[in-house]
């Protein structure tokens, strides 16, 4: 009987560690354009070109930069702010969560043509 109900609380306890693994919160931000295609330079680093999904793992403030020839560059500073979810106590109860849990943050930008002389 003893054998019977360690066993029972060990399959219990690795069920649990294993949900514990499984989840979690995925961040990230979507960065597109008009006109597609402009050059992206998130926190001073080449990322790629627009459309792009970029993970965040902070949220905070971001220098952001789209350029594209022929028009003119976007210097901005974003602020992504956190979900209610990722405050405390509710961070520990998401992070549990047998399936990850998205966070999405758009942003859109619109690039102005050069003006010609």
């Amino acid at each position: 009987m003893k054998k019977t109900k360690n066993t029972i609380m060990s399959l219990c306890i690795a069920i649990v560690l294993l949900a514990l693994l499984c989840g979690c919160i995925r961040s990230r931000v979507i960065i597109t354009s008009e006109p597609p295609g402009a050059d992206v330079t998130f926190k001073h680093t080449y990322r790629g070109r627009t459309p792009i999904t970029i993970p965040i793992i902070w949220y905070w403030y971001y220098d952001i930069e789209i350029e594209k020839e022929g028009f003119e560059k976007i210097h901005t500073i974003e602020r992504f702010h956190a979900p209610v979810w990722f405050y405390m106590p509710f961070d520990l109860i998401m992070e549990a969560m047998p399936f990850p849990i998205y966070d999405t943050k758009y942003r859109h930008y619109v690039l102005t043509p050069l003006e010609e002389m």
